[in-house]
């Protein structure tokens, strides 16, 4: 045996014995997983991108439960259906393209596969190819695939590569709708200007993982409460990237409970100037929601919302760089659905470069512990106590304010408003702990500097620390640390607070308490 055959025999040897192996692609710079042990297959199909093979497609679907697509683009006009129990897999470069004579489901809702009762089905590695002829959408239910009325349906790493402007009505990747779907399975997918409607109906369990939206037309994912009598349940939304959004960029709405919204990446909403006065980040109306270590970045209009006393957590996100934006909002306008729901907790969280930090309002109860959060350069107020709700507990605990930016116009760090009459209403302010910072470089701002402006009664104020640094504005103003501003309010305690370098305006107040503070001028 001469040399070279012993070398590529050798080579061969540990090829064929390798299960899988990696290759570079030189043009794209990546590594490319390639599974020598799963062989894709023709099928008798052309896979040439021009004829249209949407019966053949539908034959292997309906007489086989595993294919292996071999690559090529697989021309599609009308919808397909794919059965429970069915592997529905393509190799790399597998495309399944709708064609330009589109009818039934496909031209009217851009449906290309139907997984109706489908227990168990997989769809992986494909990618998905808009039509270069217009689809004519009705206004309901358009989603290149629909899953209704099954369980533990996977849709997994698919590339759907649409190209639609922003508008109100367009389609979505992945639809999952009906009382009877559960448990689907939606990961590693690629969506161009498509959204995930991820549950309506009644539908339970969607795991949503580890997925990219560019550019949604409307909403990147959706949750849809529509059901009168079936809530849709424990929903999980982990770990996607969301960018430019044209409306929201997540939205659970309706009649949901036990959504865990977590780990995700929002950049961008309210891209369509049309749908901009609706460009939440995220908002998670249902009860019972959990709303976890979210990053939110140049929002439009809030950055989370939530239904404050629908038993809301909302902890540990970070959301900065949207200075017209409110950064988290508790939002009391609708009536509790049920009783003794857990009170609203926001806690650790960081808000930062945002018109208003956290925004308290609405004319229900309204409960919330809201602790050990992060503001830092909101433009107009930190913390907004608004509501219109005769009666209230709000608990204010460790949280820290820091401006170090001059300011644009009057600023708040904590502001209490009421717009009922001293002493008719049963609102409670409990502060405890918390800080207040405005460093030397937030002076000489166009605006007055404010630290707390009590207007309500009975508030309890402790252990408030209010650092001013003898800041004085343009016009030679001083930071205003504590402040009625007009207001008449009675029966608030001080207990224990510290005021440096910051105005203590006590007038208004009435039949208030002192107990071991110290201002100092």
């Amino acid at each position: 045996m001469n040399k070279l055959s012993f070398i590529v025999g050798t080579v061969l040897s540990l090829l064929s014995c390798t299960k899988s192996s990696s290759l570079l692609d030189a043009e794209n710079n990546k590594v490319l997983d390639i599974t020598s042990s799963q062989t894709f297959f023709s099928y008798n199909l052309k896979g040439d991108g021009l004829t249209d093979e949407t019966k053949e497609l539908q034959k292997l679907l309906d007489s086989s439960s595993e294919i292996y697509l071999k690559a090529g683009t697989y021309i599609i006009n009308n919808t397909l259906k794919i059965k429970a129990k069915t592997k529905f897999v393509g190799e790399n470069g597998t495309i399944l393209k709708a064609g330009n004579n589109m009818d039934g489901d496909l031209l009217q809702h851009g449906r290309y596969i139907l997984a109706e009762r489908s227990h168990q089905a997989l769809i992986k590695n494909i990618k998905f190819s808009q039509s270069e002829n217009p689809y004519s959408f009705k206004e309901w239910a358009n989603s290149c695939i629909f899953i209704l009325n099954s369980k533990n349906v996977n849709v997994e790493s698919c590339n759907f590569d649409f190209h639609f402007k922003y508008q109100r009505t367009g389609m979505e990747a992945v639809w999952v709708s009906g009382t009877e779907s559960t448990k689907a399975t939606l990961k590693k997918n690629i969506i161009n200007s498509l959204g995930i409607r991820y549950a309506e109906n009644g539908s339970d369990s969607t795991l949503v993982e580890l997925n990219i939206l560019n550019n949604a037309y409307s909403n990147a994912l959706s949750a849809t409460g529509s059901h009168p009598n079936d809530m849709i349940k424990g929903c999980k939304i982990l770990q996607n990237k969301i960018f430019n959004a044209g409306r929201m960029g997540i939205e659970d709405w309706g009649n949901t409970t036990g959504t865990i919204i977590q780990g995700n990446i929002i950049n961008g909403t309210g891209k369509d100037p049309v749908q901009a006065f609706e460009g939440i980040a995220l908002s998670a109306v249902g009860r019972r929601t959990t709303v976890m270590n979210n990053v939110i970045q140049n929002g439009k209009l809030y950055g989370i919302e939530v239904r404050g006393n629908y038993g809301v957590q909302v902890i540990g996100n970070r959301i900065e760089f949207a200075p017209s934006e409110t950064g988290i909002i508790l939002n009391y306008t609708f009536t509790p659905p049920e009783a003794d729901l857990p009170v609203a907790n926001v806690s650790n969280n960081s808000i930062s470069g945002t018109s208003i930090g956290m925004h308290i309002f609405g004319d229900n109860e309204s409960n919330a512990n809201i602790w050990n959060n992060t503001f830092i350069n909101t433009k107009s107020k930190s913390i907004s106590i608004e509501s219109g709700a005769s009666k209230y507990l709000i608990n204010l605990s460790n949280n820290k304010i820091s401006f170090s930016e001059p300011n644009d116009g009057d600023r708040f760090a904590v502001f209490s408003y009421t717009k009922f009459e001293s002493g008719k209403v049963n609102q409670i302010l409990k502060m405890s702990a918390d800080t207040i910072i405005f460093s030397t470089t937030a002076a000489r701002g166009k605006g007055v500097d404010f630290g707390l402006v009590i207007r309500t009664d009975d508030a309890i104020i402790d252990n408030l620390r209010v650092f001013a640094n003898d800041n004085k504005n343009a016009n030679g103003v001083q930071v205003n640390a504590i402040t009625a501003l007009g207001a008449t309010p009675k029966n608030i305690t001080f207990n224990h607070n510290l005021v440096q370098g910051g105005l203590v305006d006590l007038k208004g107040f009435i039949n208030f308490k002192l107990n071991e503070n110290n201002f100092v001028r």
